[in-house]
Protein backbone atom coordinates (compact mmCIF):
# COMPACT_ATOMS: atom_id res chain seq x y z
CA UNK A 1 0.00 0.00 0.00
CA UNK A 2 3.11 2.48 0.81
CA UNK A 3 4.26 1.58 -2.88
CA UNK A 4 1.00 2.73 -4.40
CA UNK A 5 -0.45 4.98 -2.02
CA UNK A 6 2.07 6.66 0.31
CA UNK A 7 -0.91 8.04 2.82
CA UNK A 8 -2.87 4.95 2.90
CA UNK A 9 -1.54 3.19 6.34
CA UNK A 10 -1.95 5.51 9.03
CA UNK A 11 -0.93 3.51 12.48
CA UNK A 12 2.71 2.56 11.30
CA UNK A 13 4.03 1.18 14.84
CA UNK A 14 7.41 -0.01 15.32
CA UNK A 15 11.22 1.07 13.73
CA UNK A 16 11.48 -1.09 11.62
CA UNK A 17 8.19 -1.48 9.91
CA UNK A 18 8.55 2.45 9.64
CA UNK A 19 11.91 2.20 8.19
CA UNK A 20 10.36 -0.23 5.64
CA UNK A 21 7.15 1.82 4.88
CA UNK A 22 9.64 5.13 4.12
CA UNK A 23 12.04 3.00 1.89
CA UNK A 24 8.67 1.61 -0.02
CA UNK A 25 7.32 5.00 -0.36
CA UNK A 26 10.27 6.46 -1.65
CA UNK A 27 10.39 3.26 -4.37
CA UNK A 28 6.51 4.24 -4.92
CA UNK A 29 7.61 7.63 -5.83
CA UNK A 30 10.64 6.17 -8.27
CA UNK A 31 7.62 3.65 -9.80
CA UNK A 32 5.19 6.56 -10.43
CA UNK A 33 8.03 9.17 -11.66
CA UNK A 34 9.15 6.44 -14.29
CA UNK A 35 5.46 6.08 -15.46
CA UNK A 36 5.27 9.80 -15.94
CA UNK A 37 8.27 10.04 -17.45
CA UNK A 38 7.26 7.08 -20.26
CA UNK A 39 4.11 8.42 -20.76
CA UNK A 40 5.12 12.26 -21.31
CA UNK A 41 7.84 10.34 -23.46
CA UNK A 42 5.51 8.71 -25.86
CA UNK A 43 3.58 11.65 -26.06
CA UNK A 44 5.95 14.01 -26.39
CA UNK A 45 7.15 11.55 -29.66
CA UNK A 46 4.00 11.80 -31.33
CA UNK A 47 3.76 14.85 -30.95
CA UNK A 48 7.04 15.79 -32.73
CA UNK A 49 6.07 13.14 -35.36
CA UNK A 50 2.63 15.20 -36.10
CA UNK A 51 5.31 18.22 -35.88
CA UNK A 52 7.46 16.72 -38.65
CA UNK A 53 5.10 15.32 -41.05
CA UNK A 54 5.76 11.98 -39.91
CA UNK A 55 2.80 10.30 -39.22
CA UNK A 56 0.48 8.41 -42.05
CA UNK A 57 -2.21 9.88 -44.18
CA UNK A 58 -5.61 8.66 -43.52
CA UNK A 59 -6.82 10.19 -46.95
CA UNK A 60 -8.46 8.96 -50.38
CA UNK A 61 -9.20 10.82 -53.28
CA UNK A 62 -6.83 13.58 -52.72
CA UNK A 63 -4.38 15.10 -55.15
CA UNK A 64 -0.71 14.01 -53.87
CA UNK A 65 2.20 16.70 -54.82
CA UNK A 66 6.03 14.67 -54.98
CA UNK A 67 8.47 18.00 -53.98
CA UNK A 68 8.30 21.47 -53.25
CA UNK A 69 9.09 24.77 -54.94
CA UNK A 70 8.12 27.87 -56.18
CA UNK A 71 5.58 25.97 -58.54
CA UNK A 72 3.59 24.77 -55.84
CA UNK A 73 1.60 27.84 -55.03
CA UNK A 74 0.08 28.05 -58.39
CA UNK A 75 -0.89 24.70 -58.17
CA UNK A 76 -2.66 24.87 -54.83
CA UNK A 77 -4.46 27.98 -56.24
CA UNK A 78 -5.29 26.04 -59.48
CA UNK A 79 -6.76 23.15 -57.22
CA UNK A 80 -8.54 25.35 -54.72
CA UNK A 81 -10.85 26.43 -57.79
CA UNK A 82 -10.89 23.15 -59.37
CA UNK A 83 -12.41 21.95 -55.91
CA UNK A 84 -14.72 25.05 -55.27
CA UNK A 85 -18.40 22.49 -55.78
CA UNK A 86 -16.47 19.80 -53.20
CA UNK A 87 -17.53 19.79 -49.65
CA UNK A 88 -14.25 17.77 -49.00
CA UNK A 89 -11.35 18.41 -50.92
CA UNK A 90 -7.49 17.24 -49.59
CA UNK A 91 -3.96 18.09 -50.85
CA UNK A 92 -0.83 16.32 -49.28
CA UNK A 93 2.35 17.64 -50.26
CA UNK A 94 5.23 15.37 -49.61
CA UNK A 95 8.65 16.67 -49.87
CA UNK A 96 12.36 17.15 -47.74
CA UNK A 97 11.47 20.70 -46.55
CA UNK A 98 10.83 21.31 -42.86
CA UNK A 99 6.92 20.73 -42.67
CA UNK A 100 6.53 23.42 -40.41
CA UNK A 101 8.02 25.77 -42.83
CA UNK A 102 5.80 24.75 -45.53
CA UNK A 103 2.85 25.48 -44.25
CA UNK A 104 3.67 29.26 -42.78
CA UNK A 105 4.47 29.31 -46.58
CA UNK A 106 1.27 28.02 -47.49
CA UNK A 107 -0.57 30.01 -45.23
CA UNK A 108 0.84 33.07 -46.09
CA UNK A 109 1.13 32.99 -50.00
CA UNK A 110 -2.36 31.20 -49.72
CA UNK A 111 -4.24 32.74 -47.13
CA UNK A 112 -7.45 30.25 -47.25
CA UNK A 113 -8.24 27.70 -49.21
CA UNK A 114 -11.84 27.32 -48.63
CA UNK A 115 -13.04 23.26 -49.49
CA UNK A 116 -9.74 22.16 -49.85
CA UNK A 117 -7.55 21.07 -46.61
CA UNK A 118 -4.05 21.19 -47.55
CA UNK A 119 -1.59 18.20 -45.61
CA UNK A 120 2.26 18.31 -45.25
CA UNK A 121 4.49 15.84 -44.95
CA UNK A 122 7.58 15.49 -44.53
CA UNK A 123 9.75 12.79 -46.26
CA UNK A 124 11.73 11.42 -49.61
CA UNK A 125 9.65 11.15 -53.03
CA UNK A 126 11.76 8.32 -53.23
CA UNK A 127 10.94 6.08 -50.77
CA UNK A 128 8.03 3.75 -51.24
CA UNK A 129 7.88 3.70 -47.35
CA UNK A 130 7.24 7.88 -47.66
CA UNK A 131 4.79 7.37 -50.45
CA UNK A 132 2.38 4.52 -48.83
CA UNK A 133 2.45 6.78 -46.05
CA UNK A 134 0.75 9.72 -47.70
CA UNK A 135 -1.22 7.24 -49.43
CA UNK A 136 -0.06 7.14 -52.93
CA UNK A 137 -1.81 4.23 -54.18
CA UNK A 138 -5.25 6.16 -52.84
CA UNK A 139 -4.59 9.20 -54.47
CA UNK A 140 -6.99 10.81 -57.59
CA UNK A 141 -4.14 11.82 -58.92
CA UNK A 142 0.10 12.35 -58.26
CA UNK A 143 1.76 15.69 -59.41
CA UNK A 144 5.77 15.02 -59.75
CA UNK A 145 7.37 18.23 -59.36
CA UNK A 146 10.72 18.62 -61.51
CA UNK A 147 13.65 19.51 -59.28
CA UNK A 148 16.38 22.27 -59.92
CA UNK A 149 19.21 20.13 -60.37
CA UNK A 150 18.93 17.09 -62.63
CA UNK A 151 15.23 17.12 -63.34
CA UNK A 152 14.64 14.26 -65.59
CA UNK A 153 16.41 11.54 -63.16
CA UNK A 154 14.41 13.23 -60.32
CA UNK A 155 11.27 11.84 -62.14
CA UNK A 156 12.33 8.19 -63.09
CA UNK A 157 13.78 8.30 -59.46
CA UNK A 158 9.81 8.86 -58.76
CA UNK A 159 8.46 6.97 -61.02
CA UNK A 160 10.33 4.17 -60.02
CA UNK A 161 9.66 4.54 -56.24
CA UNK A 162 5.52 4.59 -57.20
CA UNK A 163 5.87 1.38 -59.13
CA UNK A 164 6.30 -0.42 -55.76
CA UNK A 165 3.01 1.31 -54.04
CA UNK A 166 0.22 -0.75 -54.87
CA UNK A 167 -2.47 0.93 -56.55
CA UNK A 168 0.10 3.72 -57.75
CA UNK A 169 0.04 4.76 -61.38
CA UNK A 170 -2.73 1.90 -61.51
CA UNK A 171 -5.97 3.44 -59.88
CA UNK A 172 -4.74 6.32 -60.88
CA UNK A 173 -2.23 8.76 -62.94
CA UNK A 174 0.81 10.32 -62.37
CA UNK A 175 1.70 13.73 -63.83
CA UNK A 176 5.40 14.10 -64.44
CA UNK A 177 7.24 17.13 -65.77
CA UNK A 178 10.65 17.16 -67.44
CA UNK A 179 12.85 18.92 -68.96
CA UNK A 180 14.04 16.99 -71.95
CA UNK A 181 11.52 15.95 -74.39
CA UNK A 182 14.29 12.74 -75.36
CA UNK A 183 13.05 11.34 -72.60
CA UNK A 184 8.83 11.25 -72.56
CA UNK A 185 9.14 8.02 -73.56
CA UNK A 186 11.45 6.12 -71.35
CA UNK A 187 9.26 7.59 -68.28
CA UNK A 188 5.92 7.07 -70.11
CA UNK A 189 7.64 2.97 -70.84
CA UNK A 190 8.32 3.20 -66.95
CA UNK A 191 5.18 4.15 -65.74
CA UNK A 192 2.93 1.30 -67.79
CA UNK A 193 0.12 3.71 -69.04
CA UNK A 194 -0.26 5.78 -65.79
CA UNK A 195 1.88 8.40 -66.84
CA UNK A 196 0.93 11.70 -68.45
CA UNK A 197 4.60 13.73 -69.24
CA UNK A 198 4.30 17.45 -69.31
CA UNK A 199 7.66 18.68 -71.29
CA UNK A 200 8.58 21.57 -69.84
CA UNK A 201 11.20 23.47 -72.46
CA UNK A 202 9.60 22.39 -75.36
CA UNK A 203 5.99 23.37 -73.87
CA UNK A 204 7.30 26.94 -73.11
CA UNK A 205 9.21 27.40 -76.63
CA UNK A 206 6.37 26.94 -78.50
CA UNK A 207 3.92 28.55 -75.77
CA UNK A 208 6.50 31.47 -76.40
CA UNK A 209 6.52 31.61 -80.61
CA UNK A 210 3.13 31.63 -80.47
CA UNK A 211 2.56 34.75 -77.72
CA UNK A 212 5.09 36.41 -79.48
CA UNK A 213 2.90 36.44 -83.03
CA UNK A 214 -0.16 37.87 -81.84
CA UNK A 215 -0.77 40.83 -79.73
CA UNK A 216 -3.35 39.53 -76.12
CA UNK A 217 -2.44 35.97 -76.97
CA UNK A 218 -0.40 35.58 -73.51
CA UNK A 219 -3.81 36.24 -71.67
CA UNK A 220 -6.05 33.84 -73.56
CA UNK A 221 -3.77 31.18 -72.52
CA UNK A 222 -3.42 32.21 -69.09
CA UNK A 223 -7.34 32.33 -69.13
CA UNK A 224 -7.55 28.81 -70.76
CA UNK A 225 -5.50 27.38 -68.47
CA UNK A 226 -6.73 28.71 -65.10
CA UNK A 227 -9.46 26.98 -63.02
CA UNK A 228 -11.37 30.28 -62.71
CA UNK A 229 -13.83 31.09 -65.37
CA UNK A 230 -14.08 28.50 -67.88
CA UNK A 231 -11.97 25.63 -68.80
CA UNK A 232 -11.89 22.53 -71.16
CA UNK A 233 -13.62 19.37 -69.75
CA UNK A 234 -14.30 16.04 -71.58
CA UNK A 235 -17.87 13.94 -71.40
CA UNK A 236 -20.19 12.15 -73.34
CA UNK A 237 -23.67 12.42 -74.48
CA UNK A 238 -25.20 9.52 -75.82
CA UNK A 239 -28.01 11.34 -77.54
CA UNK A 240 -25.60 13.40 -79.82
CA UNK A 241 -24.96 9.67 -81.81
CA UNK A 242 -25.27 10.31 -85.53
CA UNK A 243 -25.51 14.34 -85.29
CA UNK A 244 -22.44 16.09 -87.08
CA UNK A 245 -19.90 18.71 -85.14
CA UNK A 246 -21.42 21.65 -86.91
CA UNK A 247 -24.80 20.52 -85.09
CA UNK A 248 -23.74 20.31 -81.48
CA UNK A 249 -22.74 23.65 -81.47
CA UNK A 250 -26.87 24.56 -80.85
CA UNK A 251 -27.28 21.43 -79.00
CA UNK A 252 -24.89 22.12 -76.31
CA UNK A 253 -26.31 24.51 -73.65
CA UNK A 254 -23.43 26.69 -71.57
CA UNK A 255 -20.64 25.65 -73.59
CA UNK A 256 -18.81 25.54 -76.79
CA UNK A 257 -17.60 22.32 -78.07
CA UNK A 258 -14.06 22.39 -79.89
CA UNK A 259 -13.60 18.80 -80.46
CA UNK A 260 -14.03 15.11 -80.19
CA UNK A 261 -12.61 12.58 -78.29
CA UNK A 262 -12.86 9.39 -79.98
CA UNK A 263 -11.57 5.55 -79.69
CA UNK A 264 -10.06 4.68 -83.08
CA UNK A 265 -10.03 0.70 -83.57
CA UNK A 266 -5.87 -0.02 -83.82
CA UNK A 267 -4.88 3.24 -83.09
CA UNK A 268 -5.72 3.90 -79.52
CA UNK A 269 -8.01 7.45 -78.33
CA UNK A 270 -7.75 10.33 -79.82
CA UNK A 271 -8.98 13.67 -79.64
CA UNK A 272 -10.05 15.60 -83.23
CA UNK A 273 -9.43 19.56 -82.49
CA UNK A 274 -11.74 21.26 -84.73
CA UNK A 275 -12.88 18.04 -86.91
CA UNK A 276 -15.11 19.00 -90.13
CA UNK A 277 -18.31 20.45 -90.05
CA UNK A 278 -19.74 17.05 -91.16
CA UNK A 279 -17.76 14.95 -88.49
CA UNK A 280 -20.75 12.91 -87.76
CA UNK A 281 -20.31 11.34 -83.89
CA UNK A 282 -20.97 7.96 -82.78
CA UNK A 283 -22.54 5.96 -79.51
CA UNK A 284 -19.27 6.16 -78.03
CA UNK A 285 -17.98 9.45 -78.77
CA UNK A 286 -17.12 11.95 -76.05
CA UNK A 287 -17.12 16.41 -76.73
CA UNK A 288 -14.76 18.24 -75.93
CA UNK A 289 -16.09 21.71 -74.54
CA UNK A 290 -15.00 24.60 -73.00
CA UNK A 291 -17.57 25.03 -70.01
CA UNK A 292 -17.62 26.93 -66.18
CA UNK A 293 -17.46 23.30 -64.53
CA UNK A 294 -17.78 20.25 -65.21
CA UNK A 295 -21.62 20.43 -64.14
CA UNK A 296 -22.76 23.71 -65.64
CA UNK A 297 -23.47 22.62 -69.31
CA UNK A 298 -25.61 19.76 -71.05
CA UNK A 299 -27.33 18.57 -74.13
CA UNK A 300 -30.82 19.37 -75.30
CA UNK A 301 -32.24 17.67 -77.52
CA UNK A 302 -33.85 20.17 -79.39
CA UNK A 303 -31.63 22.82 -81.58
CA UNK A 304 -31.32 26.21 -80.29
CA UNK A 305 -32.86 29.28 -82.96
CA UNK A 306 -29.69 30.71 -84.27
CA UNK A 307 -29.99 33.63 -86.86
CA UNK A 308 -27.40 33.49 -89.56
CA UNK A 309 -25.38 36.33 -90.44
CA UNK A 310 -22.95 37.55 -93.38
CA UNK A 311 -20.05 39.83 -92.27
CA UNK A 312 -19.85 43.23 -94.12
CA UNK A 313 -16.83 44.07 -96.50
CA UNK A 314 -13.35 42.74 -95.21
CA UNK A 315 -10.36 43.56 -97.05
CA UNK A 316 -8.39 40.65 -95.75
CA UNK A 317 -4.89 40.03 -94.40
CA UNK A 318 -2.72 39.42 -96.57
CA UNK A 319 0.24 37.07 -94.55
CA UNK A 320 3.48 38.59 -95.14
CA UNK A 321 7.04 37.94 -94.40
CA UNK A 322 8.00 38.89 -89.90
CA UNK A 323 10.95 40.35 -88.65
CA UNK A 324 11.52 38.93 -85.28
CA UNK A 325 13.70 39.94 -82.88
CA UNK A 326 15.32 37.42 -80.09
CA UNK A 327 17.06 38.55 -76.79
CA UNK A 328 18.75 35.85 -74.81
CA UNK A 329 19.55 32.93 -74.34
CA UNK A 330 18.33 29.51 -73.55
CA UNK A 331 19.55 25.76 -74.57
CA UNK A 332 16.66 24.78 -76.86
CA UNK A 333 16.90 27.77 -79.40
CA UNK A 334 16.79 25.43 -82.45
CA UNK A 335 13.61 24.44 -80.90
CA UNK A 336 12.54 28.02 -80.75
CA UNK A 337 13.58 28.60 -84.48
CA UNK A 338 12.43 25.92 -85.83
CA UNK A 339 8.59 26.34 -84.66
CA UNK A 340 8.94 30.54 -85.75
CA UNK A 341 10.14 29.26 -89.05
CA UNK A 342 6.70 27.04 -89.20
CA UNK A 343 4.33 29.80 -88.20
CA UNK A 344 6.26 32.73 -90.31
CA UNK A 345 5.90 33.37 -94.07
CA UNK A 346 8.19 33.19 -96.59
CA UNK A 347 10.72 35.71 -96.24
CA UNK A 348 11.06 36.41 -92.73
CA UNK A 349 13.92 37.50 -90.56
CA UNK A 350 14.63 36.47 -87.49
CA UNK A 351 17.84 38.17 -85.42
CA UNK A 352 19.16 36.68 -82.62
CA UNK A 353 21.20 38.70 -79.74
CA UNK A 354 22.00 36.06 -77.43
CA UNK A 355 25.21 37.95 -76.10
CA UNK A 356 28.62 37.35 -76.87
CA UNK A 357 29.65 35.27 -73.49
CA UNK A 358 27.36 32.41 -75.45
CA UNK A 359 28.53 29.62 -77.76
CA UNK A 360 25.49 29.46 -79.65
CA UNK A 361 24.85 25.69 -81.18
CA UNK A 362 24.36 24.42 -84.91
CA UNK A 363 20.69 25.80 -85.87
CA UNK A 364 18.61 23.47 -88.06
CA UNK A 365 18.08 24.19 -91.80
CA UNK A 366 15.44 27.02 -91.99
CA UNK A 367 12.69 27.25 -95.00
CA UNK A 368 10.57 30.58 -93.95
CA UNK A 369 13.49 32.17 -92.15
CA UNK A 370 16.54 34.53 -92.62
CA UNK A 371 18.23 34.04 -89.30
CA UNK A 372 20.97 36.67 -88.40
CA UNK A 373 23.14 37.56 -85.15
CA UNK A 374 23.50 40.71 -83.27
CA UNK A 375 26.58 40.98 -81.35
CA UNK A 376 26.87 42.78 -77.82
CA UNK A 377 25.63 42.03 -74.47
CA UNK A 378 21.30 42.31 -74.25
CA UNK A 379 21.77 44.38 -70.84
CA UNK A 380 23.98 46.90 -72.45
CA UNK A 381 21.48 50.35 -73.32
CA UNK A 382 24.06 51.17 -76.29
CA UNK A 383 24.24 47.46 -77.64
CA UNK A 384 20.18 47.06 -78.13
CA UNK A 385 19.88 50.36 -79.38
CA UNK A 386 21.86 49.33 -82.34
CA UNK A 387 20.00 46.07 -82.39
CA UNK A 388 16.62 47.94 -82.60
CA UNK A 389 17.79 50.77 -85.14
CA UNK A 390 15.56 48.06 -87.83
CA UNK A 391 11.68 47.99 -87.13
CA UNK A 392 10.77 44.73 -85.64
CA UNK A 393 7.21 43.00 -85.41
CA UNK A 394 7.97 41.60 -82.27
CA UNK A 395 10.79 41.34 -79.83
CA UNK A 396 10.68 38.20 -77.82
CA UNK A 397 13.02 38.22 -74.20
CA UNK A 398 13.70 34.59 -73.29
CA UNK A 399 15.08 33.60 -70.00
CA UNK A 400 18.57 32.06 -70.05
CA UNK A 401 18.30 28.76 -68.28
CA UNK A 402 21.86 28.28 -67.85
CA UNK A 403 21.97 31.02 -64.85
CA UNK A 404 19.62 30.80 -61.53
CA UNK A 405 16.40 32.16 -61.49
CA UNK A 406 16.97 35.21 -59.72
CA UNK A 407 19.46 36.14 -62.50
CA UNK A 408 17.65 35.13 -64.99
CA UNK A 409 14.81 37.17 -64.24
CA UNK A 410 17.05 39.86 -63.40
CA UNK A 411 18.46 40.10 -66.62
CA UNK A 412 15.10 39.98 -68.40
CA UNK A 413 13.68 42.60 -66.19
CA UNK A 414 16.87 44.84 -66.93
CA UNK A 415 16.50 44.46 -71.20
CA UNK A 416 12.69 44.87 -71.04
CA UNK A 417 13.09 48.12 -69.24
CA UNK A 418 15.74 49.52 -71.23
CA UNK A 419 13.42 48.53 -74.56
CA UNK A 420 10.66 50.69 -73.25
CA UNK A 421 12.29 53.46 -72.21
CA UNK A 422 14.44 53.20 -75.98
CA UNK A 423 11.11 53.14 -78.13
CA UNK A 424 9.90 55.45 -75.55
CA UNK A 425 12.48 57.71 -76.76
CA UNK A 426 12.60 56.95 -80.49
CA UNK A 427 9.27 58.81 -81.26
CA UNK A 428 8.15 55.59 -83.35
CA UNK A 429 4.50 55.69 -84.21
CA UNK A 430 4.76 51.72 -84.66
CA UNK A 431 6.13 49.63 -81.76
CA UNK A 432 6.94 45.85 -81.62
CA UNK A 433 4.88 43.66 -79.70
CA UNK A 434 7.23 42.55 -76.65
CA UNK A 435 7.00 38.84 -75.10
CA UNK A 436 8.89 38.40 -71.89
CA UNK A 437 9.54 35.20 -70.70
CA UNK A 438 9.49 35.64 -66.58
CA UNK A 439 10.68 32.41 -64.44
CA UNK A 440 9.12 33.62 -60.92
CA UNK A 441 5.41 35.22 -61.40
CA UNK A 442 6.65 37.78 -58.74
CA UNK A 443 8.92 39.19 -61.10
CA UNK A 444 5.96 39.53 -63.34
CA UNK A 445 4.16 41.68 -60.79
CA UNK A 446 6.34 44.24 -60.36
CA UNK A 447 7.37 45.30 -64.40
CA UNK A 448 3.88 45.09 -65.63
CA UNK A 449 2.14 48.01 -66.88
CA UNK A 450 -0.26 49.15 -69.51
CA UNK A 451 2.19 49.15 -72.78
CA UNK A 452 1.95 46.28 -75.41
CA UNK A 453 4.07 44.05 -73.22
CA UNK A 454 2.85 40.21 -72.46
CA UNK A 455 4.70 38.06 -70.33
CA UNK A 456 4.56 34.44 -70.07
CA UNK A 457 5.28 33.38 -66.57
CA UNK A 458 6.84 29.57 -67.01
CA UNK A 459 6.36 28.43 -63.35
CA UNK A 460 3.13 30.24 -63.66
CA UNK A 461 2.29 28.47 -67.18
CA UNK A 462 3.41 24.66 -66.62
CA UNK A 463 1.85 24.97 -62.75
CA UNK A 464 -1.86 25.29 -64.62
CA UNK A 465 -0.87 22.70 -67.40
CA UNK A 466 -0.01 20.27 -64.39
CA UNK A 467 -3.02 21.01 -62.40
CA UNK A 468 -5.09 20.79 -65.47
CA UNK A 469 -3.93 17.44 -66.23
CA UNK A 470 -4.15 15.94 -63.18
CA UNK A 471 -7.34 16.25 -62.69
CA UNK A 472 -8.15 15.19 -66.23
CA UNK A 473 -5.36 13.27 -67.53
CA UNK A 474 -6.84 13.65 -71.45
CA UNK A 475 -5.92 16.92 -71.89
CA UNK A 476 -2.48 16.47 -71.77
CA UNK A 477 -3.01 15.28 -75.68
CA UNK A 478 -5.38 18.22 -76.33
CA UNK A 479 -3.11 20.94 -75.11
CA UNK A 480 -0.15 19.29 -77.00
CA UNK A 481 -1.98 19.86 -80.02
CA UNK A 482 -2.84 22.90 -79.26
CA UNK A 483 1.17 23.77 -78.72
CA UNK A 484 2.32 22.53 -81.69
CA UNK A 485 2.35 24.15 -85.21
CA UNK A 486 0.43 21.08 -86.48
CA UNK A 487 -3.05 20.74 -86.56
CA UNK A 488 -5.08 23.18 -84.93
CA UNK A 489 -4.09 26.18 -82.53
CA UNK A 490 -5.54 29.39 -80.69
CA UNK A 491 -5.77 32.38 -83.03
CA UNK A 492 -6.94 36.04 -82.62
CA UNK A 493 -8.82 37.11 -85.68
CA UNK A 494 -10.70 40.20 -86.95
CA UNK A 495 -14.12 39.81 -85.73
CA UNK A 496 -15.46 41.67 -88.99
CA UNK A 497 -14.59 38.87 -90.61
CA UNK A 498 -16.94 36.53 -89.60
CA UNK A 499 -19.94 39.13 -88.82
CA UNK A 500 -21.07 42.64 -89.21
CA UNK A 501 -19.84 45.04 -87.24
CA UNK A 502 -22.11 47.43 -84.83
CA UNK A 503 -24.62 44.46 -84.91
CA UNK A 504 -26.35 43.07 -81.62
CA UNK A 505 -26.01 39.05 -82.58
CA UNK A 506 -26.22 36.15 -79.79
CA UNK A 507 -22.92 34.19 -79.54
CA UNK A 508 -24.40 31.35 -80.64
CA UNK A 509 -24.67 33.34 -84.08
CA UNK A 510 -21.24 34.00 -83.64
CA UNK A 511 -20.53 30.64 -82.89
CA UNK A 512 -22.35 29.68 -86.40
CA UNK A 513 -20.61 32.25 -88.59
CA UNK A 514 -17.01 31.58 -87.05
CA UNK A 515 -18.38 27.06 -88.28
CA UNK A 516 -19.18 28.13 -91.41
CA UNK A 517 -15.21 28.98 -92.04
CA UNK A 518 -13.87 25.65 -90.76
CA UNK A 519 -13.30 27.13 -87.05
CA UNK A 520 -14.36 27.24 -83.60
CA UNK A 521 -14.76 30.19 -81.80
CA UNK A 522 -14.50 30.22 -78.02
CA UNK A 523 -14.44 33.82 -76.75
CA UNK A 524 -13.51 37.42 -77.90
CA UNK A 525 -10.61 39.79 -77.02
CA UNK A 526 -10.79 43.40 -76.69
CA UNK A 527 -7.39 45.45 -76.57
CA UNK A 528 -6.54 46.53 -72.80
CA UNK A 529 -9.53 44.27 -71.57
CA UNK A 530 -9.42 40.70 -70.25
CA UNK A 531 -10.67 38.36 -72.74
CA UNK A 532 -14.19 36.35 -72.68
CA UNK A 533 -13.83 32.63 -72.73
CA UNK A 534 -17.45 30.92 -73.37
CA UNK A 535 -19.67 34.34 -73.49
CA UNK A 536 -23.42 33.33 -72.38
CA UNK A 537 -24.89 31.97 -75.77
CA UNK A 538 -28.04 34.14 -75.51
CA UNK A 539 -26.30 37.34 -74.46
CA UNK A 540 -26.65 40.29 -77.41
CA UNK A 541 -22.50 40.73 -78.19
CA UNK A 542 -22.26 43.76 -80.73
CA UNK A 543 -18.26 44.36 -82.45
CA UNK A 544 -16.20 47.06 -83.12
CA UNK A 545 -13.59 47.53 -85.19
CA UNK A 546 -10.48 46.25 -84.16
CA UNK A 547 -12.13 43.58 -81.89
CA UNK A 548 -11.21 40.04 -82.46
CA UNK A 549 -12.40 36.69 -81.74
CA UNK A 550 -10.33 34.32 -80.01
CA UNK A 551 -11.00 30.87 -82.72
CA UNK A 552 -9.29 27.48 -82.88
CA UNK A 553 -7.94 27.15 -86.50
CA UNK A 554 -5.32 25.61 -88.98
CA UNK A 555 -3.51 29.29 -89.36
CA UNK A 556 -3.62 32.73 -88.97
CA UNK A 557 -4.71 33.61 -92.44
CA UNK A 558 -7.62 36.15 -92.79
CA UNK A 559 -9.01 36.09 -96.06
CA UNK A 560 -12.74 37.80 -96.77
CA UNK A 561 -15.46 34.99 -96.40
CA UNK A 562 -18.43 35.10 -99.28
CA UNK A 563 -21.41 33.58 -97.26
CA UNK A 564 -25.62 34.89 -97.19
CA UNK A 565 -28.05 35.92 -94.85
CA UNK A 566 -30.80 33.45 -94.13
Amino acid sequence: MHVIDTGAVGNDKGLLFRAVAVLSTLCGLGVVALLIGLVSSTIGQKIDDLRKGKSPVIDAGHTLILGYSEKVFPILRELREANANQKHAAIVILSAEDKSQVEEAIKERMGGMRTTRVVVRQGSPFSPRDLRKVGAGRAKSIIVLAAAADPDMHAIKAILALRRVPGALTANHAVVEVAESHRIAVIERLGAGGVEVVALRDTLARLMVQTSRQSGLAAVYRELLRFEGSELYIKGFPALAGKTFAETHALVRSAVAIGVRRLDPGRGVKVHLNPPADFRLNGTDELLVLAEDDDSFGVDANPQAVVRVAAGPFAGKVRAGERILVVGFRSDLALLLADFDQYCAAGSELVLMAGDQHRLPDFPALKNLRLTAAAGDPTNPFDLARAIERDFDSVVLVADDALPEDEADARTVISLLMLRDLYDKSGRARKPRVISEILDPRTKDLVSNDDQSDFVVSSEITSMLLAQVAEQRDLNAVFQDLFSPDGSEVYLKSAERYVPLATPLSWLSVQQAVGAAGEVAIGCYRAGVDPVLNPAQDRPVAFRAGDKLIVIAEDDREDPLSRTSS
